[in-house]
Order: structure tokens, then sequence, then C-alpha cells
């Protein structure tokens, strides 16, 4: 029994042990110019959002400390309710020199991460400045063949941006950034393609938070198209109740993925709250999907918003597990499935799907 106990103890220490040599402390200094001091600054991951420090301005410097499991963490450094924030990748010592008002202009320093993210930076520049460009001349031409014309060059330039981006995946298999980028347009650029630049990534990569989600993605997407079958699921709703999809019964249902931190979404919601009053008794329902990390935040907007249906979620924000398997890569969107699960349409708001519904619940 001694024996046991003993044997215990010491894998608890060894396990103690291993998880301390996952962590990773980052020491962040800076220097400031235009903030007055005792003006406090705040450390805080990217994702999930986790506040690691806090200090005083003094003397025009500071040092903020935090710690995370992985050896390079995108980090946040901002002022209260964010006037002023900068995101970076931090490695152990990292320096961030910041003028009040342009804390994105930061000059960053002891980070090879973030020397390799500007340098994707000034390449993708140019193009960035185009696309920007022709954004503006569309809001502006009236002309339907000038504004036609306007649209294809904007496209070409995503294009390109695109193109860019997957032959940097390609080329850089043992760069955090890569697997960064990847997890983030997994969705965009479909299973069979993230399938191929995920299986190029070094075992490092793999190993990463953002290798595990592509992972996860891979193995979840299920590339759900309009005509095809629903796919079921099973998440907690506001009250924690496990909600699976096929358990909601009506003629229609819209499978909603929004986010309480999602602008769009929390302007159409008010839409779709008089759609659902004026459809839920002709056999429509709704169930919404949140993106979100924090459950206070996803029930404030419920109740903010005063949405009567069914909602779930299981707080792991835009990668939400629901959301992966359907592919999702912007938010709202939403799939209409008709009462035999086939899902009939795809990224009906407003009049669109009043007009749909009119038809199919006369």
């Amino acid at each position: 029994m001694m024996k046991n106990l003993k044997n215990l103890s010491i894998l608890l220490m060894l396990l103690i042990s291993s998880v301390s040599a996952i962590a990773q402390t980052f020491n962040i200094t800076g220097t400031t110019t235009g903030l007055a001091d005792g003006t406090w600054l705040y450390l805080r991951t990217s994702s999930p959002e986790k506040t690691l420090d806090s200090t005083k301005v003094k003397n025009g410097k500071f040092n903020l400390v935090g710690k995370t499991n992985e050896k390079v963490s995108q980090l946040a450094v901002y002022t209260a309710k964010y006037e002023n924030y900068v995101f970076f990748w931090a490695e152990q010592n990292t320096h961030l020199q910041l003028k009040n008002g342009e804390f994105k202009k930061a000059i960053i320093t002891g980070s090879k991460t973030q020397l390799q993210a500007d340098l994707r930076n000034k390449l993708k520049e140019p193009n960035r400045k185009l696309q920007d460009s022709l954004i503006q001349l569309l809001a502006k031409e009236k002309d339907i063949a000038a504004k036609q014309e306007l649209k294809e060059k904007l496209n070409t330039a995503k294009n390109a941006e695109r193109e860019f981006d997957i032959n940097d995946v390609k080329e850089n298999p043992n760069s955090l950034i890569s697997a960064y980028i990847l997890s983030v347009y997994a969705s965009n650029w479909g299973k069979e393609k993230s399938a191929e630049l995920y299986n190029n990534l070094s075992s490092d990569m793999k190993n990463t938070t953002y290798g595990k989600t592509i992972s996860d993605f891979i193995m979840l997407n299920k590339e759900i198209k309009i005509g095809g079958k629903f796919v079921d699921f099973e998440q907690a709703n506001a009250t924690g109740k496990k909600i699976k999809l096929s358990a909601i019964k009506a003629k229609y249902i819209l499978l909603e993925f929004w986010g309480s931190w999602c602008g769009p979404c929390r302007e159409e919601n008010p839409n779709l709250v008089k759609t659902y009053n004026a459809y839920k008794n002709k056999g429509f329902e709704i169930l919404g999907v949140a993106a979100d990390e924090k459950k206070e935040q996803w029930l404030k907007a419920i109740k903010d918003d005063n949405l009567p249906w069914e909602n779930v979620s299981d707080l792991k924000g835009d990668k939400n597990e629901a959301a992966l398997i359907y592919g999702i890569n912007a938010f709202p969107t939403n799939y209409l499935i008709d009462e035999k699960g086939i899902i009939i349409a795809k990224n009906l708001r407003g009049e669109e799907l009043k007009k749909k519904l009119a038809e199919l619940l006369p």
C-alpha cells in the first residue's frame, strides 16, 4: 500500500514538472510616448481571451509578465476600453516601443516570429492597398458596367492574396505563422487543400494549438452542401442542457451560426426575431449556434436581443465543433433544413428569408 502511494506521488510530481516544462513565461518590456505616467496597460492572450497581467506606465516605461503553454504566443497589449491596442507574436523576452494613438505601428524587437509576420505583411501590403482602393471606387461608382469591371479586378486581387497565403504556408512548413494562417483559413480553403497543407507541416507545428485546430477541422468537416443531408451534433444550451439538432422538430429549421461579438449578427437579430414570431406557429424553428468563448457574454446577448429560440454553444469561439462540421468561415451563416433533413438553402436573411418562408409556409 505504502509502495503504491509512493509510486503515485512520484508520478504526480513527474506530471507537474512536465506541465511546468511546457509553460513559457513571457517578459514584455516597453517604452511609451504620449502616455501619461499612471496609465494602465493590460496583457492578454489573443484567443481565448485571458488577461495575464496589468501594470502602470512609470517614467515612460512598463513591464508585463505572462505565462502560456506555448513557446511563442500571440498576445495583446492595450489600454482601458481598447483605446490603444496591438497584437503581436511574443517570445520569451519581447520589447515594444509604443506611441499613444499608434499602438498598431509599434516597433517590436526580441521576437523572430514577429519579424516573420512583419515580412509577410510587407509583401502583402501592395495587394491590400489595391483592394482598399478598389473597394472605395466601387462604393462611389454608379455605372453598372464600370462596377462590374471593378468587381472583377477586386476578385482577381483577392485570389492573388489567397494564392500568396497558400504558397507561403506550403513553402514554410516549420513556421508558426504558417500554422496560424492555415488554422484561420482552413474552412475557407476547403478540406482537401487544408489536409494537403497540414500534412506538409512539420511535426512541431502540427503539435501547436493551431495545428490541433486544423486537425480538428479536417477530422470534423463534412463539406455540407445544399441538397445534401444535415449532419447532427449536440451542444449545451443556455441552462447547460444538451441539445441535439435532430431534437428540434419543425417543418423547417434555420440553423443559425452567430456570435455575441459579431456586429452583423447582432444587427440581423431583430429582423430574425420578427420573422420567427411570424412563422413559428406554422412550423418554423431556429437553432442558434454561438461562436462564443465567454458564457456570460453569450447569455447577455441572448437576453439583450430577446432571442426566443433554442441556443447552444461549446464555448470554443469560432472553433465551435458544429461550425467546423459545417465549414463555417464567416458569421453570420445559416442553413435552412426541411422536415426530411435536407438542406434547401443557405444564408437567407432579412427579406430573402421572409420570402422563402412565405413560399414554404403560406
